[in-house]
């Protein structure tokens, strides 16, 4: 049994033998480069993405597998540098999602208003239709004209037609803000 075993072993540890053998090293990597016509230096890994006309003017270069300690130090900048950036522009994404949610809230807020002045002038005309004759003139004492027969909600009823028609101006001015933040994003 112990035998059996020993040759069990002896077999993986040939088959991982081969493996590494034929396993290409991850230590390193060509890089290939070129310049064209223009002037603009080109980088590739694989030496089929390098155009034909350039072909004999590719060169390349090996780069070990990590930075050296000097590389390591120039690197950090650039990466805290493009973190900054990245993060700032995930606060300005943040800020507007903000701002698109506050100004949808407002909008929410004003049409219900709205909805909310136009069901009372709904009610006040369906009570005055019904408690108030507007055909039937009063011929006014003071001045002796003829003239409609006044409602108590009058006021009321002007009141939250203006109010409406204030809404409706609101309503332009926060679509047309968020409309902007939407085409920002």
């Amino acid at each position: 049994m112990i035998r059996v075993l020993i040759k069990r072993s002896r077999s993986y540890w040939v088959a991982a033998g081969f493996l590494l053998l034929w396993t290409p090293p991850l230590f390193s990597a060509d890089v290939y480069h070129w310049t064209d016509e223009k002037g603009t230096v080109h980088f590739t890994d694989d030496i089929a993405k390098v155009p034909l006309q350039y072909r004999d003017r590719v060169k390349t270069s090996e780069f070990p597998e990590g930075p050296s300690e000097g590389d390591e130090q120039r690197a950090e900048p650039e990466e805290d540098e493009s973190s900054e950036r990245v993060r700032r522009y995930l606060e300005e994404i943040e800020r507007k999602i903000e701002t698109k949610k506050e100004l949808e809230l407002s909008i929410s807020k004003l049409e219900e208003e709205k909805s909310v002045c136009k069901n009372r002038i709904q009610e006040i005309e369906r009570y005055e239709r019904e408690y108030f004759n507007y055909y039937q003139s009063v011929k006014d004492p003071r001045t002796g004209k003829w003239v409609a027969v006044g409602s108590p909600y009058y006021d009321e009823k002007r009141r939250l037609t203006g109010r409406i028609e204030a809404i409706q101006k609101e309503l332009a001015l926060l679509e047309e803000k968020l409309l902007e933040v939407v085409r920002s994003l």
